[in-house]
């Protein structure tokens, strides 16, 4: 007999105590290659439901449970989980395999004897799903008498808004968190679902007592649902209520399995060898065949689910193939860096089968960010070959600034090529310039006489700056004739003729301080290194990289884009992008077309958010309503059949996986009361994590400002709460809590965030200079907006939002 094959479940992982991981591997190595070894003790169940089940010893203490799954000759282990001793017999006697007969998909079912005698005979999911329902419709009735009673009572009294009704207990507050969608949903406890009992049991499978509840659920019921179901019901109910048909569910779920079983009986062997063999089944369910693999999965002890399990939709965007440029939207916590890793990894593994090595490059706007992709990387697929270098094979993993300087740093004929986009060149230019130099290049350019007038927008130095970045260093534009016949598209202020001369004669002044200490900014380095780049491949017919993944796009500048469409050649699988306008943060919209990144008809999106809890997702998108986020007004796309992701007059629906605690408000009269609050809520968490073993380090506290960050930290302090300062260049893990700004926890989530300090002041004041125009004005608010958003959706299971005095307007009532 050969060797047998490892399936490991999903719900596997979660059963696994840490300090057992080694232990457990090395248990499964020896179950998939001698399985008949006396000290695996691989024992039948008595009386089990499905007699293919087994014990395995790891410890004296723990067994493993497993189904032996034997088709002609070949042995499959599926793996349940790892659980104490009396636990797992008892557990053993009422679990079953069955495929569905209808989606074909294996099903982990649990038939105890005690819950089906008094309970109709309903399987365990049925109990528990129908048990959540009837708790759900009981909060419901009592919060509606409740609230008619109070409204019969007092019919007079003003709804106070959160700054104007502090709670001087710091407890949490309920907060008005509106369905997390883009279009008109129905009120909280109405059906959210459009589809009818029998399209759910009839076309998809779903178990018909779940299904009848499903179709009558409002959001908070369908999570409590989804969560008691069979995992891959309680998936494709979730991708219904965002907004998926049920075509799409069928195929993500459909593993073309026939046959199946009742909702009782265990499924022949053959059929579910057909099931867990199938790509569809990688949601629920992984094949392992090699040692090796299996040792991957448990080495690094954090048993990450990202790693092992994908979502279907996740799975489809790590294998799609491209002919062109390809972008994957979706909202924080949606999976898209995970799909993007995954899909590097994927490259590298087909070229290596395949007898090459591809040219990997995985990049984003910042290198913590970078490092984290990095990580995560290495997380994946260990031995994955990595590049140190551009342009070497493997994957290589920078953060796009750094590849620009390295770019033109190691460029032959330099000076010529910089003189080809900047009308200036040097053979070894410095990188870096002050944003102040813009001040001093309108100074400059008055006392020549070239502006009769410097308060007009044109002449201001954001303005100027953003001209600069998005017109003339695109286009290359080296002098003034070249300025007055460059297209201007989507810039919100026009000029005229004149107006466009001024304009030039700040950026003369600027180029020639640039070119006097021979110094780039970056957004020039990324204008010259793409120039460096398309000149190499006109001598040699090469780009650097076969292929190009990109995360958090929405924060690249259009000269950065220059770049990277200049390191690879349009073609197979040639970039891959990864943004959520709603975290915009640190650049302006970019029509990526103009750059010569044609993604029409080359674009999707994921609705799903995974990390953080429908609570905190509701108060996060409620801080970005009223704002215009659209994502495919920018590339003057419809969005496909209608239904996009976006704010604004766009339709869909972001939903969480996840249900938690209420997002906590507090209000404080000054900032004093703000401190004291957040410093005692600080101790409740921290008590409480400590108790559970939990990491305290998981705690986030955010600010908008760096100095807000500063004074908090020295606040708590001297309260007796010790809490991490965290800033661009360093990060102080003390096992403490983290500090640190909105845009430092970009890509980050912690498992409880507090927003610290969201108050009126918080929200960046506006000057005439800084928003020249109405767009640059929007376009500021949208960033703030975002700013909260970002913070916000750190929070994977509890939120709390402070401030002293007058809230932020962006928190609503």
């Amino acid at each position: 007999m050969s060797d047998g094959i490892i399936s490991i479940s999903e719900s596997f992982l979660g059963s696994i105590p840490r300090e057992l991981a080694g232990q457990v591997s090395a248990t499964l190595n020896m179950l998939r290659s001698t399985p008949e070894s006396p000290g695996l003790h691989v024992e039948p169940i008595q009386k089990a439901k499905d007699a293919r089940i087994r014990s395995i010893r790891v410890t004296k203490q723990y067994r493993i449970l497993a189904f032996r799954l034997n088709s002609s000759g070949q042995d499959l282990w599926l793996i349940e989980g790892v659980y104490d001793h009396d636990d797992a017999y008892r557990r053993a006697r009422t679990l079953y395999l069955r495929v569905n007969p209808v989606s074909g998909t294996t099903e982990i079912r649990t038939d105890e004897e005690s819950l089906r005698s008094g309970s109709g005979g309903y399987s365990e999911s049925e109990v528990q799903a129908r048990a959540a329902a009837e708790a759900a419709r009981q909060i419901a009735e009592y919060q509606q008498r409740e609230a008619e009673e109070k409204t019969a009572a007092e019919p007079e009294t003003p709804e106070q808004s959160p700054a104007s009704a502090p709670d001087p207990s710091g407890a949490s507050a309920r907060v008005d968190a509106q369905q997390p969608s883009l279009s008109p949903d129905p009120s909280p406890g109405e059906p959210i679902l459009t589809v009818t009992v029998q399209e759910l049991v009839d076309d998809l499978g779903i178990d018909s007592d779940l299904a009848e509840q499903a179709v009558a659920a409002d959001e908070t019921t369908l999570l409590e649902l989804a969560a008691a179901a069979p995992s891959w019901q309680g998936s494709a109910l979730l991708d219904l209520a965002t907004g998926e048909t049920l075509e799409a569910v069928r195929s993500a779920y459909f593993t073309g399995t026939s046959g199946g079983s009742a909702a009782d009986t265990p499924s022949d062997t053959p059929t579910l060898f057909d099931s867990l063999t199938s790509e569809q089944s990688r949601a629920s369910y992984r094949l392992i065949q090699d040692d090796a693999a299996l040792e991957k999965i448990l080495a690094s002890g954090d048993f990450a689910e990202w790693r092992v399990f994908l979502h279907p939709q996740q799975l489809t965007y790590v294998n799609v193939r491209t002919r062109g440029p390809y972008r994957l939207t979706g909202g924080a916590g949606t999976g898209k860096t995970v799909v993007l890793v995954h899909r590097a990894v994927r490259l590298a593994r087909e070229a290596a089968e395949a007898g090459s090595a591809a040219r990997i490059v995985l990049t984003t706007y910042t290198r913590n960010l970078a490092a984290s992709l990095e990580d995560q990387v290495r997380s994946l697929e260990p031995d994955a070959l990595r590049a140190d270098a551009l342009g070497r094979e493997g994957i290589h993993v920078s953060g796009v600034d750094r590849m620009t300087h390295d770019v033109v740093n190691s460029a032959r004929g330099l000076e010529s090529i910089m003189r080809s986009v900047l009308g200036w060149g040097s053979a070894s230019p410095k990188y870096s310039r002050a944003a102040r130099d813009w001040n001093d290049a309108v100074s400059t350019a008055r006392a020549a006489g070239k502006i009769r007038d410097a308060e007009q927008p044109h002449v201001s130095p954001n303005f100027l700056a953003d001209e600069y970045r998005e017109v003339i260093l695109p286009h290359r534009v080296t002098d003034e004739a070249g300025y007055l016949r460059v297209p201007r598209g989507g810039r919100g202020t026009r000029l005229g003729r004149n107006q466009r001369r001024e304009t030039w004669a700040v950026v003369a002044a600027y180029r020639e301080a640039g070119s006097r200490i021979a110094t780039l900014d970056w957004d020039e380095t990324s204008a010259v290194g793409a120039a460096v780049l398309d000149h190499h491949a006109e001598e040699t017919g090469r780009r650097p990289a076969d292929h190009v993944l990109v995360d958090e796009g929405q924060d690249l500048r259009p000269t950065q884009w220059q770049f990277l469409r200049a390191l690879v050649a349009e073609g197979e699988d040639d970039m891959f992008i990864a943004e959520d306008s709603h975290q915009r943060i640190y650049s302006n919209p970019v029509k990526l077309g103009r750059y010569g990144i044609n993604i029409r008809g080359r674009s999707r999106r994921l609705r799903l958010n995974y990390r953080t809890t429908a609570q905190n997702l509701g108060f996060a998108l409620s801080v970005l309503r009223g704002g215009k986020f659209d994502i495919a007004a920018m590339e003057d796309e419809t969005p496909e059949n209608g239904d996009g992701v976006t704010h604004g007059g766009d339709t869909g629906r972001f939903r969480s996986a996840r249900s938690g605690p209420d997002v906590m408000l507090i209000p404080a009269q000054n900032l004093g009361e703000e401190f004291e609050k957040v410093a005692q809520l600080l101790r409740e968490w921290t008590e409480d994590m400590q108790e559970k073993g939990e990491d305290i380090s998981t705690i986030g506290l955010l600010t908008r400002w760096g100095s807000t960050r500063d004074l908090l930290v020295r606040a708590l302090d001297e309260r007796g709460v010790p809490v991490a300062s965290v800033d661009r260049n360093v990060t102080y893990r003390r096992r403490t809590p983290m500090a640190m700004t909105f845009h430092r926890a970009k890509g980050m989530e912690f498992s409880r965030v507090v927003l610290f300090g969201v108050d009126a002041k918080s929200v960046r004041t506006l000057t005439e200079d800084a928003a020249y125009d109405e767009q640059a004005r929007e376009a500021a608010e949208l960033q703030e907006r975002s700013l909260l958003y970002v913070g916000a959706t750190r929070a994977r299971d509890q939120l709390a939002v402070a401030w002293s005095g007058e809230a932020s307007r962006y928190l609503g009532k």
